[in-house]
């Protein structure tokens, strides 16, 4: 039986990964995140877990060790990312040590019914619109700003929020239109 912080960590990661199937994301998505919060997407850390020698190095940030937690939540590029949507929402918000405790916080937080479907979207937003810099960055040689990548973000929450029904919500538009003039 597991006792304590180990428990805990244990029934939030297994809440998280039941939550993931039930928020609208495209099924790649959803996928991705399960990846994430099972902590074996193929990051540095994943790598040298299986053996293979490699001088690990985030390429997000070229600060730190890549590691799933580092790039998902605590890069300082990602966090400028985090802090864009918290910010905005007037959240504060102290980022947890794993991706699962971040997606069980994450869902039992949030508004009315309709701002909560579009909240629970955000860290998968996030999640995808990182791994796809970090490729981008890794195999093709391309780094976008920062702007960029935010902005790469904001238009993907925004298509996704259309996809599922959501582009009439005066609330979320609003948010977008914020976010794109940086204010």
């Amino acid at each position: 039986m597991l006792l304590g912080e180990e428990y805990q960590s244990s029934f939030d990661n297994s809440l998280a990964l039941e939550l993931i199937w039930k928020i609208k994301v495209s099924l790649k998505v959803a996928c991705f995140t399960w990846l994430v919060i099972r902590r074996a997407c193929l990051t540095h850390e994943v790598l040298q877990r299986r053996g293979i020698q490699i001088c690990s190095k985030c390429y997000m940030c070229r600060q730190k060790r890549e590691t799933n937690s580092h790039l998902f939540l605590h890069c300082t590029f990602t966090a400028q990312i985090w802090s864009m949507f918290l910010n905005f929402l007037e959240v504060k918000w102290t980022m947890p040590e794993h991706t699962a405790d971040l997606l069980s916080c994450w869902i039992r937080r949030g508004g009315s019914k309709r701002q909560k479907t579009w909240w629970n979207l955000i860290p998968h937003c996030i999640w995808w619109t990182v791994r796809k810099e970090r490729n981008s960055r890794n195999f093709e040689d391309i780094s976008n700003s920062i702007h960029k990548v935010k902005w790469n973000c904001i238009v993907s929450l925004y298509f996704w929020c259309k996809e599922i029904g959501l582009e009439d919500s005066d609330q979320l538009l609003e948010f977008i239109r914020i976010l794109a003039s940086g204010r």
